[in-house]
């Protein structure tokens, strides 16, 4: 998608409206920029230009490429929403791993936006509400559709629950310098969000102690 320098300028004069389809496009050409070469490559020059707009506009709408590339990838389309696949275990696989596949594509972008959410007061509000907050509403719907089914207890802490996946991941890059795979997001639900009979042996199963009944006790209680 391009858009002229003229319609911009037009639709960007004191008192107008900006024009919509220069921030999509802006936002556009980050998100491709971004997926291609990296944050470290990434310049407001090339983003006008793959934009199709001219540098003026761009600065009238933000200050530098960390504050468009913070809206670009907190409006991204292909960031991934809750499942519904009927299980606990089944959402929460489905979700973490698209997210750990989405922060892999985007990594330098989220770590040099998280770094400066911790040099800006203003900007770390923008980062929470923009992008982490987003994360933890969407694993409060999984937990608490398994709280609302019976699969976890009506006493869950909902929101600890749902804070600890992407502090696992986010400590996950940031001690040990790793994007997260499909392995450790496994690892995560198997240890947290699993039914204990789901991922258990049958060696294990069969050490656990055994609950019998004589002949005359009738129904188990």
């Amino acid at each position: 998608m391009t858009v002229s320098d003229t319609t911009a300028e037009t639709r960007t004069m004191p008192g107008r409206p900006r024009d919509p389809r220069v921030d999509e496009a802006i936002f556009a050409a980050t998100l491709e920029l971004l997926a291609e070469d990296g944050y470290a490559q990434l310049t407001v020059e090339r983003i006008a230009t793959t934009a199709g707009v001219g540098k003026a506009s761009f600065y009238r709408r933000w200050p530098d490429k960390v504050s468009v590339v913070l809206e670009a990838v907190s409006r991204n389309p292909e960031r991934p929403s809750a499942p519904d696949t009927g299980s606990l275990r089944g959402d929460m696989l489905a979700y973490l791993r698209a997210l750990a596949q989405y922060r892999t594509v985007y990594s330098e972008a989220i770590s040099a936006i998280s770094g400066e959410a911790l040099r800006s007061t203003p900007f770390a509000e923008a980062f929470h509400a923009g992008i982490a907050d987003p994360v933890t509403a969407e694993l409060r719907v999984v937990v608490q559709r398994a709280v609302d089914s019976g699969e976890l207890p009506s006493g869950t802490d909902v929101e600890l629950l749902a804070s600890l996946p992407p502090s696992l991941l986010f400590m996950r890059r940031l001690l040990m310098g790793c994007q997260p795979d499909e392995s450790f997001v496994e690892r995560i639900v198997d240890q947290f969000f699993s039914p204990i009979g789901a991922f258990l042996t049958d060696e294990t199963r069969q050490s656990l102690p055994q609950t019998t009944t004589s002949s005359d006790e009738g129904e188990l209680l």
